[in-house]
């Protein structure tokens, strides 16, 4: 087996189909398929069940994702050692990011001035659900990733930088009774059907952990996956729902929703946090790597965006 296989399984298990997998390692779907039959004929044990629904890893599977992982993180720590005392940039950036993230930071102009400065980086960049962001970046799956913070107890092997904060306000469509209202009360807002995300969302734990901390209920008339289709519904009157300032101020001249601000009466209201997550380093290195360079170029992005929202 070589760097392939690893990179390959690693790939497949994480996906969890071959088609998301071979897209992700740009190759074609037969050649993965080759790759993972390779492996499992040299160590003589199935590692992957396929069915016609969905793929899973065998017993023998997890076990070796268990040490594959840390001997990829492993090879990769030594690889940016190198690069990062001979002062070569070079190499791919794995990028988590959020549904909610283009209403802070202009990426692809971010990302395509960082790839004009050091031309030999390319990057891979993917959706990541918050709960699962941690513990990719902990086992190097993800360099860098973009978080809402729900807690604050931190993640252990995971650093965390601060990227943006944001306050929370209340929209509905501009038809709504509320319309009146330039603010209003959380607990104004328990006698109107809500429109909100789907529980594991970042957003949601927060929005719920809010009202319950106040004592306070709500009926979520439709819990909805993208927080674009959540407005949508919200702009067509079935019901309200709260959402970070930013989020509001990029959709509300799009679709016509009406924007509160929001208070609480008991204690204020918690603010959206947005933090970049990065593996901790096992030791120091004498350089800067690729991935602390793309940490620098967020996080200047991040003040230009506080500016630009006045958050």
């Amino acid at each position: 087996m070589d760097i392939r296989h690893y990179r390959s399984f690693i790939a497949l298990a994480e996906e969890g189909s071959f088609t998301s997998a071979a897209r992700r390692l740009h190759i074609v779907q037969s050649g993965l398929s080759v790759t993972i039959k390779e492996m499992e004929e040299e160590l003589g044990v199935k590692l992957v069940q396929r069915t016609t629904r969905r793929l899973s890893l065998t017993d023998a599977g997890e076990l070796f994702l268990e040490y594959a992982r840390p001997a990829m993180t492993m090879l990769n720590d030594g690889m940016e050692a190198v690069r990062s005392q001979s002062r070569v940039v070079r190499g791919r950036i794995r990028l988590g990011i959020l549904q909610s993230l283009s209403s802070y930071i202009d990426l692809p102009a971010v990302l395509g001035n960082f790839h004009a400065q050091y031309p030999k980086v390319d990057f891979a960049v993917r959706s990541v659900d918050s709960p699962q962001a941690p513990e990719l970046v902990r086992a190097g799956s993800i360099d860098l990733c973009f978080h809402a913070l729900t807690t604050t107890k931190p993640a252990a092997g995971v650093d965390v930088t601060p990227f943006v904060q944001d306050s929370l306000v209340a929209v509905c469509a501009n038809t709504h009774p509320l319309t009146q209202r330039k603010s209003v009360n959380l607990d104004a807002l328990t006698g109107c059907p809500f429109v909100d995300l789907a529980p594991e969302r970042a957003l949601r734990t927060l929005l719920d952990r809010s009202f319950a901390d106040h004592h306070l209920s709500r009926k979520s008339m439709f819990e909805i996956s993208s927080i674009e289709t959540m407005l949508r519904f919200v702009a067509g009157g079935v019901g309200v729902s709260i959402v970070p300032s930013a989020v509001a101020k990029a959709w509300a001249p799009v679709l016509k929703l009406h924007v509160m601000q929001l208070r609480a009466q008991k204690s204020p209201m918690p603010r959206w946090k947005l933090v970049i997550l990065t593996r901790s380093q096992r030791q120091k290195l004498t350089g800067k790597t690729v991935q602390d360079l793309m940490l620098e170029a967020l996080t200047e992005a991040s003040g230009k965006s506080e500016q630009d929202n006045h958050i």
